[in-house]
This record gives C-alpha cells, sequence and structure tokens, in this order.
C-alpha cells in the first residue's frame, strides 16, 4: 500500500452528518449571520426608550449696535416620546424575531442541502470506483482472452476476424476503465475540496433490500404535513409572517396620526462686557479707562428653563406615498401567499413522482440483481462447454457480454437507488431519512 493510502483520511458513510457540520464553510458563514443578528436580538427592547438628546454648547455674540458684547454657554437636556413610532417598535421587533427564526431555518436548510449535495456526491464517487473496478477487471480478461484468441488463430483454429473481434473488445473495455478512472478522480476531487481534504478513502455503504414505498400510504403519511417538514415551504411561511407585520407598520404609517410628548430642560449662563450706563444703576461703575460709566459683569448670570409640550402630527401631502406603500405591501402579502400555495402544490407532485421512480427503480434494481445471478450461472454452464470443445468461442463472447452489462446495470441501479432516497428524505427534511439503518 501506498504512503499515500496509509495518511488517506477514512469517511464513513454514516459519518457525513457529522463531518458535515464539522467543516463545511457555507455552514460557518450562516452561524456569522445568526450570531449578528443575535447582537440585534439582544438589544431589542432598548428600542423602546424615550428619544434623549444632551446639547451643550458655548457662545459668544457682540452686539455692536448695542454698544455691549455677551457670551457663555447653555446646557439642554430634551426627552421625546413619538407613539407612533413606539408602536412600529413593537412590530419590527416582532419583525426582528421572525427575522432571527429565519435564519436558524436557513442554517437547517442549508445543513440538510450540505449533507445532500456530500452524500449524493459520496454514493457517485463509489458508483464511479465500481464501475472503474468494473471495467478494469473488464480489460483484464478482454486482454487474456485476446491472447488467447490470438495463440488459437496463429494455430489455426481461430479466424482473423475472431481474433480481430477480440482486439476491439480489448481495446474497448480499456477506454472504459481509463474513462472510469478519470470519472471517479473527478468525482472524489470534488468531494476532498469540499471538507479540504488532501487524500479520502471512502468506506463503502452496506449493501441492504430496499423496499418498495406504499404510494398512497406514504403520500398520506407525508403530504398532509408538508409545511412542517419541506424547508422552502417553512420559508415561505415565515416570509408571508414578516410581509404581513410589515403590512400593518405601513397601515400605521398611513392612517395613526403622530402623538408626541415633549420634555426639556435649558440651563444657560451668560455675561456682559461694555454697556455704557449712569450712576442710577448700582451695577454700573466709572471706567477709567473709557472714561464713561459701564458694566463689567464678572460673575455669571444664570438662567434656568424647564418646560414641555405635546400634540398630534398628521401629514397630508406624503399620504399618497404612504398610501401605495401600503397598497403595494397588500399586493407582497397576495403574491407570497399564491407562490406558498403553488410551492406546496408543486412539493407534493414532486414527492408523488419521486416515489414513483423510487418503486421502478426498486423492481429494476431486484431484476438487475437476478439478472446477473442468471448471468453468472449461464456463463460459468458456457465456459465448461467451451473447455470441452462444444461452444465456439464466440458464443463464449457473447455470453461474457451479457454478464458485464448485467452487471453494469446492478452497480447503476443500486446508487441510483441510494441517491433517490437521498431526494426523497431532502424534500422532507431529513436527507438521510430512508438510509438509516
Amino acid at each position: 500500500m501506498s504512503n499515500s493510502h496509509l495518511l488517506a483520511e477514512v469517511v464513513d458513510f454514516y459519518d457525513l452528518p457529522k463531518l458535515v457540520g464539522e467543516k463545511s464553510y457555507e455552514l460557518k458563514l450562516k452561524e456569522m449571520e445568526i450570531q449578528r443578528k443575535k447582537v440585534d436580538i439582544d438589544s431589542r427592547n432598548l428600542r423602546y426608550l424615550p428619544s434623549v438628546n444632551l446639547e451643550h454648547s458655548p457662545f459668544f455674540e457682540s452686539l455692536r449696535g448695542d454698544g455691549y458684547n455677551r457670551k457663555g454657554w447653555s446646557t439642554t437636556l430634551n426627552l421625546n416620546w413619538n407613539f407612533m413610532e413606539q408602536g412600529n417598535t413593537i412590530l419590527t421587533n416582532m419583525i426582528l424575531e421572525l427575522e432571527y427564526e429565519r435564519l436558524l431555518l436557513e442554517y437547517r436548510a442549508l445543513y440538510q442541502k450540505e449533507l445532500f449535495e456530500q452524500a449524493y456526491q459520496y454514493a457517485e464517487t463509489l458508483k464511479l470506483l465500481a464501475f472503474y473496478n468494473y471495467d478494469f477487471s473488464n480489460e483484464s480478461d478482454a486482454d487474456k482472452q485476446f491472447q488467447t484468441v490470438q495463440k488459437l488463430y496463429k494455430q489455426g483454429i481461430e479466424s482473423y476476424l475472431v481474433t480481430q473481434n477480440s482486439k476491439v473488445d480489448y481495446f474497448f473495455y480499456k477506454y472504459n476503465a481509463i474513462k472510469s478512472r478519470l470519472d471517479q478522480q473527478k468525482s472524489q476531487s470534488i468531494f476532498r475540496r469540499k471538507f479540504l481534504l488532501k487524500d479520502v478513502t471512502l468506506k463503502q455503504i452496506p449493501e441492504r433490500e430496499y423496499k418498495i414505498l406504499p404510494l398512497e400510504s406514504t403520500l398520506a403519511e407525508y403530504e398532509r404535513n408538508l409545511s412542517d417538514v419541506n424547508f422552502d415551504l417553512i420559508l415561505t411561511v415565515n416570509q408571508i409572517k414578516i410581509l404581513e407585520i410589515q403590512k400593518q407598520v405601513r397601515f400605521n404609517e398611513l392612517w395613526v396620526p403622530d402623538f408626541f410628548v415633549n420634555i426639556y430642560n435649558q440651563n444657560s449662563r451668560e455675561s456682559f462686557s461694555g454697556l455704557s450706563g449712569t450712576w442710577t444703576n448700582p451695577m454700573q461703575v466709572y471706567d477709567y479707562s473709557r472714561n464713561d460709566y459701564s458694566i463689567y459683569a464678572r460673575s455669571s448670570n444664570s438662567d434656568l428653563n424647564v418646560g414641555g409640550n405635546f400634540g398630534f402630527r398628521f401629514p397630508l401631502f406624503n399620504r399618497w406615498l404612504d398610501k401605495n406603500e401600503f397598497d403595494k405591501s397588500k399586493i407582497e402579502v397576495k403574491l407570497a401567499k399564491s407562490q406558498s400555495q403553488f410551492l406546496r402544490e408543486n412539493t407534493g407532485l414532486y414527492l408523488f413522482e419521486l416515489i414513483q421512480q423510487h418503486n421502478n427503480l426498486v423492481e429494476l434494481y431486484d431484476i438487475s440483481r437476478e439478472s446477473k445471478r442468471i448471468a453468472e450461472e449461464n456463463y460459468q454452464i458456457m465456459e465448461k462447454a467451451y473447455k470441452t470443445g462444444s461452444a465456439s468461442i464466440i458464443e463464449l463472447q457473447t455470453v461474457d457480454r451479457r454478464l458485464r452489462d448485467v452487471m453494469r446495470n446492478e452497480i447503476q441501479n443500486r446508487y441510483d437507488l441510494i441517491q433517490l432516497r437521498l431526494q426523497i428524505g431532502l424534500l422532507l427534511g431529513d436527507t438521510m431519512k430512508f438510509l438509516n439503518n
């Protein structure tokens, strides 16, 4: 065994659910998206707080016409409640929670999709590997047969035409073997790159008996709760809920007046300088540098104002735009419900078709297994007849080709059946549902 095989990571088909959860890059991206939305969810109650603004600003003013300067600073604290916005906050928080729920659903749906793709690729790789082993065996047997016929031709026992047919068979199987090896390498490369594996060895999927799924009872079991198990349908229901709430937000913006309450606290300090005056004002003193009576208020004057107001705002001209948005939201809800209903009926029909295909494939698989058993018996009989001289090489080659055809059919039908069961499981929200032991 080569070093590459010794270092290869061994993967089991039934370990894929764990492997997908640990190594899927797409799932990691979705996890980070969920974490980002979780930050909004954790802070959603802060949206109910009123609007609070604190403003602190200095000022300076030179009033030349009045002959004095004014300077100081002002601090204002303002609290504002907008009741329409508060009402919409309740609705937008509900939308936020539904969007978070949607991300969780998308994560579960993505997990099943990733699991399906990798399980499907796993089965495809094993199928192509079986084809390669089968074609390689065919090439080896065809080479031996060609060498035997060539010897018989040289001895004059077989004709030139039979020899050429054997040569054509050999090159046909050699071509198939090389092509199967290339296809198998491509398929395994897709599987490895998804999980960033340099080398991998896939364990065989244990053989088992696949039974026909009763059409009516299976449809009756799953059709009535498709909206609870199929992730595409679950996500459409979630989208309808979001659109319904968004429609209510548009209704509020159109018809609910904006009732507001505003409370403010304003504190300011200011000082004056350069004001001419007379002796009658005790706050004024004689300024010898200016040769007049002037105020120089070194200590600041303080002023405090507290108040509030409330009222209604009812938009007039932009109500037409709000009405357009409300009308569009109603259409979006109807469209989403129509799409959901169509998707449900389409999914039910697809389930019906997959079950029919599955049952037909089970019959084909059983027939191919029985055909293989009979073809092997026929080949053994014909091989003995050829060795005793009662059958020609052409008859042996004909039986041999038939055996190889039914062997290939059995491989094809087996893995097609596994992949079809994966499709049914994905449609019903559990990819491995019909393949778990």
